[in-house]
């Protein structure tokens, strides 16, 4: 009785309900479509896209290794201002790490 009951329109990701993965697929083509037309079309371009795009290998592999360096100093029941701090300072070591690469023109291919 405390358990809300099952129907056609709830969203479950853990489930993979109908209704999660059609309007997961639908927002995923919505921003997919933007990204076209902004990117492609217009020839709008934002740097740290193109850094993480043009070496993305290297992004893939660079993340877990800052993420192993940055996890330990944020806590489980930190604060979100905290938290937030944290993934700045993810997102900015992993992207001067890209950033580097790109400017010594290294890229990992496959």
């Amino acid at each position: 009785s405390r358990l809300r009951k099952w129907n056609y329109w709830m969203m479950s990701q853990r489930a993979g309900t109908l209704s999660y993965l059609t309007f997961s697929a639908g927002f995923s083509l919505v921003v997919y479509a933007l990204f076209y037309v902004f990117c492609d079309r217009y020839g709008w371009q934002l740097g740290l896209f193109r850094t993480f795009g043009v070496n993305a290998l290297a992004a893939y592999v660079l993340h877990m290794m800052v993420e192993a360096a940055v996890k330990p100093f944020l806590p489980n029941d930190a604060p979100a201002w905290y938290m937030c701090l944290g993934c700045a300072a993810f997102m900015g070591i992993t992207y001067l790490l890209v950033r580097s690469l790109e400017q010594r023109n290294i890229y990992l291919r496959l």
